[in-house]
């Protein structure tokens, strides 16, 4: 199994068929170089279909990405679009090195080394070759066997798909210097990538992607698992530069709806979703009041979503939220080893803010046998009289914060301390070492009662930085709004 690998398309109308086979041998990244109609690989002079200038292979573009969306949701596919765009462009360079060639059809042997050797320039040296069929209708025989339910339905949306190129008019097809996107870009997925490489074909020197910063997703769901805004530059950058080296990208992170469009006099074309097309409007009234010129609007439909993959909670189309919202309750990354921390127990870091239901996990991870730290509970004690914090704190706030008891009044130090973020700050500098000294003791002491995985509860992990004392973070996250409900909510049972 390699993984990577790069199909050469010749029928689009045959991937769904072959897309299954095509799994056997790849698991990690598919190129695909599209040669429709392609019959052979060497002195082919482009016609038909292949003379055609970019625009007019979208939509093959986004029926391929369309039918692995259903079929291969854990490829990475990349459609290349320079050869595309020029169809006497014939070196094919990737960023990432192909350890196997898959070929639709058969090419004599003469034609394939051509192809490994004059035109694929980053290869293994060992590089397999894979021919999926010998003759067109036995391969498609096998190939319903193998995946039955998904080919004919999606081969049927492919040709859809194929005959809109008929009905491209000059305006569609019409090529542009310096194309301009924007989006958040979370995560790459089929729709992104449609969106990217509609402008791309699009696009003859210069394509200017915005990337939404962090700053403007809030409103998003699940924000707080949204990749950070550099990470995302650099997916889209990657992705771009893999599937046309040839132009000039300008990436570049967006605080308003507008980016760069509203002052850049060189921008021809803005590519917009369908569900977009409205800021697309908005992008050109903009551009008027600043006597710039109007962009043309490319819009591109949505990806629908795959139903039997979708949740009922789930967009019915393919986006990122849907992606963030499989994620909950998975591991994002792999963690990073603690080199410092012994390996028994195994500490899990629990946090998340208030009532985003850390103590309900934390005792569900308890009753499955793992000892359980509730820090913000031993936070109360070590500034209780006689423990380590008592005298500090009191030295500092003075005795007004204590109760008639001589103990420190929490509600009373919480007035001082919440209404100033400096005294906040002396609180905690003299409260969390202590705490974390308290927290390893009791670790230690489950350890030894015989708990291998022990869970520490603490609202603070990640503010204190108390990540690196521990093996894994877990996060618990909750809307604003149903905290605040939450909270109401305990009031009036209180009241």
């Amino acid at each position: 199994m390699a993984k990577i690998g790069l199909l050469v398309l010749t029928k689009p109308t045959k991937l769904a068929r072959i897309l299954p086979v095509i799994k056997q041998h790849v698991n990690k990244t598919l190129y695909v170089q599209l040669y429709p109609g392609r019959q052979r690989l060497i002195n082919s002079t482009p016609s038909g279909e292949n003379a055609l200038n970019g625009p007019h292979h979208g939509s093959a573009v986004i029926g391929i990405y369309s039918q692995a969306t259903a079929i291969c949701q854990n490829l990475d596919i990349r459609v290349l679009l320079a050869g595309l765009k020029d169809p006497f462009l014939s070196k094919i360079h990737t960023r990432k090195q192909i350890e196997v060639v898959i070929f639709d059809r058969i090419f004599n042997k003469d034609e394939v080394d051509y192809f490994l050797n004059s035109c694929l320039l980053n290869a293994t040296q060992k590089c397999q070759i894979v021919t999926l069929n010998g003759t067109e209708d036995s391969v498609s025989d096998n190939l319903d066997i193998l995946h039955p339910s998904h080919g004919s339905s999606v081969v049927c949306r492919m040709a859809e798909s194929l005959s809109i190129d008929r009905m491209l008019t000059n305006k569609d097809c019409k090529m542009h210097k310096n194309v301009v996107l924007g989006g958040t870009f979370d995560r790459l997925h089929a729709g992104h990538k449609i969106l990217l490489s509609e402008a791309v074909l699009h696009c003859t020197r210069k394509l200017t992607v915005g990337i939404t910063d962090t700053s403007m997703l809030k409103s998003k769901l699940l924000w707080e698992m949204i990749e950070p805004c550099a990470v995302r530059m650099c997916s889209v950058e990657d992705f771009l530069q893999d599937v046309d080296p040839g132009l000039q990208y300008d990436i570049v992170p967006i605080y308003d709806p507008f980016g760069p469009t509203k002052e850049d006099p060189d921008m021809q074309l803005i590519v917009v979703s369908t569900e977009t097309y409205k800021g697309g409007l908005k992008v050109n009234e903009l551009r008027h009041e600043n006597n710039l010129p109007a962009l043309d609007i490319h819009t591109v439909n949505l990806l629908e979503a795959i139903p039997e993959h979708t949740d009922e909670e789930e967009e019915e189309k393919i986006s990122s939220s849907n992606r963030r919202m499989r994620l909950l309750g998975t591991r994002l990354r792999v963690p990073e080893a603690r080199t410092l921390l012994p390996r028994k127990p195994y500490i899990i870091g629990l946090t998340g803010n208030i009532a985003s239901g850390k103590s309900s996990v934390g005792q569900r991870l308890e009753n499955l046998g793992a000892g359980l730290l509730n820090c913000d509970t031993l936070a109360h004690s070590v500034y209780m009289r006689g423990q380590p914090c008592y005298d500090a704190v009191v030295q500092h706030f003075g005795k007004e914060i204590l109760g008639d008891d001589g103990e420190i009044n929490r509600k009373a130090l919480g007035t001082v301390v919440f209404n100033s973020k400096e005294q906040l700050e002396k609180l905690n500098a003299m409260v969390w070492p202590v705490l974390l000294n308290r927290a390893k003791e009791k670790i230690q002491v489950l350890f030894e009662a015989g708990y291998q995985i022990v869970v520490m509860e603490a609202a603070i992990l990640l503010q204190a930085g108390w990540d690196q004392h521990v093996h894994e973070v877990w996060a618990c996250i909750i809307p604003p709004e149903e905290v605040i409900g939450q909270v109401e909510a305990k009031k009036k049972i209180v009241t």
